[in-house]
């Protein structure tokens, strides 16, 4: 058996639905559709891959945001999968001699790589993790992006390599549809062109599997959507001057806004990735008080602090005190790649992924309602599997 986990970043399913192409319904007519499919919250890169990919909510794997900020080590990237703090579906897999492959993706832990591939991947995660990170990312660019690229490969004759491989398990990522979106919005005909490119790619591969004449199954989603950000908001609009926590510093590092305030030294930190902000408060008695000064902006969606973090699974040591997003289509100037759309927040346009299901001796069908956290789960039962734990729950997809 084959299986295939084919995620094309940032994929909103308003704009998946309008699409009618042969591919398009072809591929719908195949498939057990998911009517209600969620990511996680924030709905971002890394903590949406990191849930798809360990079966965990961001509290379980520590993929809270793309960055966060301790008081004593001070900023700390963890858009990596050398950041999370629990296995991913391929170490669990590597551990019953199963193999994976990767085709355009970045995290790779548990991956059947090479030496030369598994060598870029190590030298990436040394310049992530090195403690003079904020320093690294600013000076290398161009060694950061051209390292990651390398690591993850492209999409060129994808079908092939699936079919040719030895692996059981692959993960492909096709990241255009995201960049479309980032760079025109989610209502663009560049958009759009995106995700019949690579509908019509899926249905190629998955003509190919037929014609190779072995079970698969390849599940399709999203790690998040996307919404519009016509309304842009400066960094200056989040200071706190006015109870006494104006901003110190502003800096855009690697596409996260890091503002510190305080009046002589750093006493609050905002760490903002697209449309999600998380604050860190030297003085926790004070979390309450900021909390209601940035709700008075009348900018954010929601802002959560205490339990009601822990409710929605982002509960770590890694988040902030306060924790949300902004209102529907607000953005900030400063985000370098959120020009006509980002994501982030808790709206539906963001929060909702398609989730599809195809395989030869699957029954098309249509499913109320699962999440991504069920696809790592749904995988390990489909290859008689048990032993791991895993926040969500299996798909029962044979009767």
């Amino acid at each position: 058996m084959k299986i295939v986990l084919y995620v094309l970043d940032g994929l909103q399913v308003d704009a998946l639905n309008s699409i009618e192409t042969p591919e398009s319904l072809e591929l719908k007519k195949r498939a057990v559709l998911v009517e209600q499919a969620n990511t996680i919250y924030p709905s971002l890169t890394g903590p949406g891959h990191a849930s798809i990919l360990t079966g965990l909510l961001p509290s379980s794997h520590g993929l809270i945001s793309h960055m966060y900020w301790d008081f004593r080590k001070g900023l700390k990237n963890i858009y990596s999968d050398s950041a999370f703090q629990s296995s991913t579906l391929f170490e669990l897999l590597a551990q019953k001699g199963i193999k994976s492959a990767g085709h355009g993706n970045y995290f790779r832990r548990g991956i059947s790589d090479g030496a030369k591939k598994r060598f870029l991947k190590w030298m990436a995660n040394k310049l992530e993790r090195a403690s003079f990170v904020t320093n690294a990312l600013e000076a290398m660019p161009v060694v950061e992006r051209y390292l990651k690229k390398s690591v993850a490969g492209t999409l060129k004759n994808v079908q092939d390599k699936v079919v040719n491989s030895n692996a059981t398990v692959h993960y492909i990522l096709d990241n255009s549809t995201d960049k479309a979106s980032h760079k025109y919005g989610p209502l663009s005909s560049e958009y759009h062109n995106a995700i019949e490119k690579g509908l019509c790619t899926l249905l190629d591969l998955i003509n190919a599997l037929d014609s190779k004449g072995e079970q698969y199954v390849v599940f399709v989603t999203s790690d998040h959507g996307h919404t519009t950000v016509d309304s842009k908001l400066n960094a200056q609009d989040m200071d706190l001057g006015e109870i006494g926590l104006p901003i110190l510093k502003s800096k855009v590092i690697n596409a996260n806004l890091i503002l510190e305030y305080g009046q002589a030294s750093t006493e609050a930190v905002c760490v903002i990735v697209s449309r999600h902000v998380q604050v860190y408060l030297k003085d926790k008695s004070k979390t309450k008080k900021v909390a209601e000064c940035l709700l008075k902006k009348g900018f954010f969606d929601r802002l959560l602090i205490g339990e009601e973090i822990e409710k929605i699974g982002v509960s770590n040591k890694r988040t902030g005190d306060i924790i949300g997003s902004l209102k529907d289509d607000f953005g900030f100037v400063e985000m370098p790649i959120g020009v006509k759309g980002d994501h982030g927040g808790f709206t539906q346009k963001e929060m909702n992924v398609p989730l599809w299901i195809l395989g030869n001796k699957i029954v098309p069908q249509k499913i109320k309602r699962a999440d991504v956290i069920d696809i790592a789960p749904t995988i390990f039962a489909l290859l008689g599997l048990n032993g791991a734990k895993f926040d969500g729950s299996a798909i029962k997809l044979y009767a």
